[in-house]
């Protein structure tokens, strides 16, 4: 018998969600600007292929956040650093498997916490309430971050060089998925996961709903990858006209989806690559499918 052998079926199904979260997110289409299976989008470093190859890397980075999710007992905070460490392990293994491409890094961060989050909420008796248990769950693992690692700037700059994320809160005061996590994600639940809801009801294939679900993510969040490609005009424009998408229908209207394969064309042109709402969009996937799951 091996280690899976004694533990709970919940930590496998955990683990094995958020890998096909990465997968799901990858592939479906069209994605404006985003690397799908039908183009690289707004990326020239990056294929389909090259997120295949990094989600099989960082696989094992889930099980491991799942099961120190599951043993840890303490309070939630006292998580985080237990999580950083396997990711900086993931993160190098993904590199490795990239050439050294950023494909994911921000992605393993969130389902690094959200795996943990959801074994904590599991372990704890949450099961019927997996969502919003493991939304909270989250939000106390990184309760204080934002107070410890961007408040502070104010007051004491590191000596290194600013991190992208430190840049961005510096010139613009936005948090980035550190205050999302801490808020408890508050886009996924107002968009990304109604948004699913109702492109699943009305009948939707799988792939359109998730695309319809990215489109909503994309009129709300404050998506940092398109702020360190460009600027928050740029962010701003991207917003309304995701909100202009949903207006005429998103997925759900022939309408709209002309409009999201004409932004796809747009954004592959600009070089626009909304990837912090495509993560928000593999968590939101991930936490639809625990609450079939569990």
């Amino acid at each position: 018998m091996d280690l899976w052998d004694y533990l709970p079926e919940s930590i496998e199904i955990i683990g094995t969600t958020a890998m096909e979260a990465m997968l799901m997110e990858a592939v479906c289409a069209p994605a404006p600007g985003l690397v799908d299976r039908f183009n690289s989008g707004a990326h020239q470093d990056m294929d389909i292929f090259t997120f295949l190859k990094s989600s099989s890397a960082l696989g094992p980075a889930m099980y491991r956040c799942t099961l120190a999710g599951w043993k840890h007992t303490g309070a939630a905070e006292g998580l985080l650093p237990a999580l950083r460490t396997i990711g900086t392990k993931a993160e190098k293994a993904m590199f490795e498997a990239t050439n050294g491409v950023n494909t994911q890094k921000g992605l393993l961060f969130l389902l690094g916490i959200m795996t943990a989050a959801a074994a904590r909420s599991v372990r704890q008796g949450y099961g019927d309430c997996i969502i919003e248990a493991t939304l909270h769950e989250a939000s106390q693992i990184c309760r204080g971050i934002v107070e410890r690692e961007l408040l502070v700037l104010h007051n004491d700059l590191p000596s290194r060089k600013l991190t992208a994320g430190e840049q961005l809160y510096l010139a613009y005061g936005i948090t980035g998925i550190r205050g999302e996590i801490a808020a408890s994600l508050p886009v996924i639940k107002a968009q990304g996961l109604p948004c699913l809801q109702a492109g699943l009801t009305a009948g939707l294939t799988l792939n359109d709903a998730l695309i319809h679900s990215l489109i909503g993510i994309m009129t709300e969040v404050q998506d940092t990858t398109i702020l360190n490609r460009h600027n928050m005009i740029t962010l701003v424009l991207v917003q309304e006209s995701a909100r202009a998408i949903l207006s005429a229908g998103g997925m759900l209207t022939d309408a709209g989806r002309k409009q999201i394969e004409e932004l796809d064309a747009e954004y592959s042109l600009k070089r626009i690559s909304p990837g912090g709402a495509a993560d928000l969009l593999a968590v939101t996937y991930f936490l639809f499918c625990l609450k079939q799951k569990i």
